[in-house]
């Protein structure tokens, strides 16, 4: 940080530590969130994979509130990052982690590059759970849609009973052609 050091004002430093700190916090929150979230869709795959409905209901209060607090998070992280970004000369409307974490020196910027790496990973695993669990969702409500199906064909009268004839009129009076039985 020394060559930081020599470039920035008291205030400026001070500054920066503060939104490093609160950074590095965020993120290390965000970790343990995105950890959580990805626990809960893991189980909500087994949850649907064993047709324990009554759980999804549960899992998917948990889920939601997780991605509460992951925004909330991420609205800090954009904070931190904007004045971060804001100190060192970076871009102050979409600022990366990455750009960030390159001019930070040492540690500081090393810790940035490993909560990057672990977040992108957790996100990435957590996508693509999700994506299996929308597929066995999916296939779900096609089987379900097809039995659905199956039913009302069986209930539909058959064209084999149904009355579609005409008597013809009476004959009055036959014709009798032997008595004797």
């Amino acid at each position: 940080m020394s060559e930081l050091t020599n470039i920035l004002s008291a205030t400026s430093k001070l500054q920066l530590e503060s939104s490093y700190k609160e950074l590095s916090g965020t993120l290390d929150d965000l970790v343990k969130i995105y950890r959580s979230l990805l626990d809960v869709v893991r189980r909500e795959k087994e949850i649907l994979t064993d047709s324990r409905l009554d759980e999804l209901n549960e899992n998917n209060k948990s889920k939601d509130a997780l991605l509460v607090r992951i925004r909330t998070l991420e609205n800090s992280r954009m904070k931190s990052a904007r004045e971060m970004a804001q100190i060192l000369g970076g871009d102050v409307d979409q600022p990366r982690l990455l750009e960030l974490a390159a001019k930070m020196p040492g540690e500081r910027g090393d810790r940035l590059r490993n909560l990057h790496s672990v977040l992108e990973l957790l996100v990435r695993r957590v996508a693509e759970v999700n994506k299996q669990n929308e597929e066995l969702v999916q296939s779900a409500l096609r089987h379900i849609t097809g039995a659905m199906e199956a039913v009302k064909e069986g209930l539909a009268p058959k064209s084999t009973y149904e009355k579609h004839g005409s008597v013809a009129g009476r004959v009055e009076g036959g014709a009798l052609v032997n008595r004797e039985a």
